[in-house]
């Protein structure tokens, strides 16, 4: 679900699922809490009944000197061939070779997932005011997640977060949650296109930041693209040190 207020503030999740035979099913989560967050990779069984559930622990490194262990439970149910609902909780551990180890929790986060087929229906009608859907890129498991929150006279997107990939120029790939603009307008025909551009003052470097979204709403789903990039740039000699870029990827939701 997106988060009410920041752009991904505590007690929030975004989280993608992947049904494969045998009814084996992979997901993937990233999870916050307080004191930081955490990515989550999990692979278990649906139940005859459709249920699923699954606890354990994963730890990453988020930056040098940095790591970040999640404990988590979840558990959830199919609720129909494309919809799915269920409750996830983690206790993240921060600890840091720099800075006082936190220990935090993210409490009981409700969530849902759908599965889009790319179908907008009628664009005359009132959209749906959440869409829930993945992206055209892919981690070790399923295709990252994405979802949108209209504001309640659905002339806005209120909220939108989606997982993201880019690969940068030292050919190392970096992970992580972004989003456009809130309450992006959407026009006549339903449609949404947002472009961002940002100078981050690093102090020694500039980072500069081009960052594009569209999207197209109906009442049986959504679609569109993103496209992320940019380049950190020395200030005394004017050279770019590093540049990251995503492509043009293309998403679905359905509501």
């Amino acid at each position: 679900m997106a988060p009410p207020k920041d752009l991904f503030g505590p007690g929030n999740a975004v989280i993608a699922l992947r049904a494969l035979s045998e009814r084996r099913l992979e997901i993937e989560a990233t999870v916050r809490a307080k004191c930081a967050g955490g990515d989550l990779q999990v692979a278990t069984k649906v139940a005859a009944d459709g249920s699923f559930s699954a606890e354990g622990s994963s730890s990453q490194t988020p930056a040098p000197g940095d790591k970040v262990k999640t404990t988590y439970q979840l558990a959830g149910t199919f609720t129909g061939e494309r919809s799915v609902e269920g409750t996830l909780s983690a206790t993240l551990e921060f600890s840091s070779d720099s800075a006082e180890s936190k220990t935090c929790k993210t409490g009981e986060i409700a969530f849902s997932a759908r599965r889009p087929n790319g179908d907008l229906g009628d664009r005359d009608v009132r959209p749906r005011a959440r869409y829930f859907g993945v992206t055209a890129q892919r981690s070790t498991g399923p295709r990252r997640p994405i979802v949108l929150r209209l504001s309640s006279d659905r002339r806005r997107i209120s909220r939108a977060l989606f997982g993201e990939q880019v690969k940068c120029s030292d050919d190392k790939r970096s992970i992580g949650i972004e989003a456009p603009r809130t309450n992006v307008a959407i026009d006549s025909k339903g449609r949404v296109s947002d472009h961002e551009t940002d100078k981050i003052d690093n102090g020694a470097t500039f980072t500069y930041i081009d960052d594009q979204f569209t999207a197209t709403l109906g009442r049986d789903g959504a679609k569109g693209t993103f496209s992320l990039s940019d380049r950190t740039v020395d200030k005394a000699t004017g050279n770019v040190i590093q540049s990251c870029r995503s492509g043009t990827i293309r998403w679905t939701a359905a509501p």
